[in-house]
């Protein structure tokens, strides 16, 4: 039944893929397990969700139990250390944990309930005409939604949780709309030749190869993505067309796609499997002079590339590997571009611009005195300005002080380079004695004309360091 891992019912398999459907449909009405598990397509879907969550199995959800889905099994056996033998009996169930707790039919099922039993309720749905998206296991808004949509056409109580009357509805196919009739010969949907199958197992087969999961790849990771969660096959439309259509006819299975569910899917990839680029930062000194981190590259997802390239791999039966197209991203900040950087020694009277790493100069500079010292830490300019006005502090020295209009008596000389600390700042002077000497009130005093040249080379929010040495 299978061609290869991961292939159901694919153009030219030929006549060994038709004869084991034909052969499964006249022994059976329910696809078996091996051995002691025996169950039905429910039951088999619902292994195949369980059997990917611990990533031994990377078919489609069809509900079929072939080769690759005992291969899985055996896969899972021998990772868990149980007895190798293909069948998923009792001892295999209980090693796949709370999720195959509860089989269908033993508890109501309602939102956000997850499990085996969800995954078989699930596959019921699609097998009657439902589209709910990926089978996951997971009864979340969606499957709900479906769920109240087959009690209306039921006929049942519409409440959205699949109690004893709904489960039983869905196994005996109430309210499912059947169709009758076997497809001429030669006849395939999108390279899947479905000649000579009935109607239901028509549906099954187009079911089966549209299943098939989309194989990602990027930046050196692979995994999988359900189709059914971006798409719905129109495989009602195909078998209906197929049942009418002329012996060796061959046309497409139209596929609606739901570019809103793709464009979410490219957000939480974009989030998963790329960072924002980490720009270089100020992290202190070391030994007295800036130390600044690496700059990290980022990436991110090509978001409308890749949402095309998805559409493009859902429209044919036949999956390829999708790659998603990623770029880097390069920060904006980096060692080489950092920007100035200032260092105070307070007690040593010295001011140092530095261009990142790179020293440009060092400045004689008068700081605060025992009385009001300059504060000691990390701040930012907040501020500039040409030509400032001294207006008087809230202290007691400058009680009875008038504001001083620029010009040469002011004391903040022809530039001001305020910080974030309050009240304090980097300004030039009238007074040129001081420089050289704790004389100010808490401000960094410099010569009127290096203040005006460093007015020139720094920039709001430009770091500025304050040292005791």
């Amino acid at each position: 039944m299978d061609n290869r891992r991961g292939r159901r019912f694919l153009p030219g398999a030929g006549s060994g893929i038709l004869c084991a459907v034909i052969f499964l449909a006249c022994t059976t009405t329910a696809l078996v397990l091996p051995g002691s598990a025996r169950a039905g397509a429910p039951d088999v879907a619902a292994l195949q969700v369980v059997l990917r969550i611990h990533g031994t199995y990377s078919g489609g959800i069809d509900g079929i139990f072939g080769p690759e889905t005992q291969a899985a099994v055996r896969r899972f056996q021998r990772s868990e250390g149980l007895i190798v033998d293909g069948d998923p009996g009792p001892r295999t169930r209980a090693a796949f944990g709370p999720f195959a707790r509860h089989r269908l039919g033993s508890r109501l099922i309602r939102s956000g309930r997850f499990g085996w039993d969800v995954a078989a309720l699930q596959y019921h749905l699609v097998r009657c005409g439902f589209s709910v998206g990926a089978i996951d296991g997971f009864f979340g808004p969606r499957t709900r939604t479906v769920v109240v949509r087959y009690q209306h056409r039921a006929r049942f109580s519409v409440d959205g949780v699949a109690g004893e009357a709904t489960i039983a509805g869905l196994r005996r196919a109430l309210g499912c709309r059947e169709m009758k009739g076997t497809v001429p010969v030669g006849v395939t949907v999108s390279g899947v030749g479905i000649g000579r199958l009935s109607a239901r197992w028509a549906s099954i087969a187009l079911r089966s190869a549209f299943a098939e999961p989309l194989h990602l790849r990027a930046r050196g990771r692979d995994w999988l993505a359900d189709p059914n969660e971006f798409a719905r096959a129109e495989v009602a439309t195909a078998v209906r067309r197929a049942l009418h259509a002329h012996a060796g006819e061959h046309f497409p299975l139209r596929v609606a796609v739901q570019r809103r569910r793709i464009r979410r899917y490219a957000a939480r990839i974009d989030s998963r499997l790329c960072r924002p680029p980490v720009p270089a930062r100020l992290v202190g000194l070391r030994s007295l002079r800036p130390s600044i981190s690496r700059a990290r590259a980022g990436c991110h997802v090509r978001r409308a590339r890749f949402i095309r390239a998805v559409i493009r791999g859902l429209i044919p039966v036949e999956r390829s590997v999708i790659h998603v197209p990623t770029k880097r991203v390069r920060p904006t900040v980096t060692r080489a571009n950092f920007g100035p950087v200032v260092v105070i020694r307070r007690n040593s009277h010295r001011l140092y611009l530095y261009q990142g790493v790179k020293l440009v100069r060092a400045l004689a500079v008068s700081t605060g005195r025992k009385s009001s010292p300059t504060p000691l830490g990390r701040f930012r300019i907040l501020t500039k300005a040409r030509r400032p006005w001294w207006y008087p502090p809230a202290s007691a020295w400058a009680n009875g002080a008038e504001p001083i209009a620029p010009g040469p008596g002011n004391p903040l000389g022809t530039r001001w380079m305020g910080l974030s600390a309050p009240t304090v700042g980097i300004h030039g002077t009238p007074d040129a004695a001081s420089v050289g000497y704790s004389r100010s009130h808490g401000c960094v005093r410099m010569y009127r004309r290096q203040a005006e040249w460093l007015f020139r080379r720094v920039r709001i929010g430009t770091p500025v360091i304050i040292v005791r040495v």
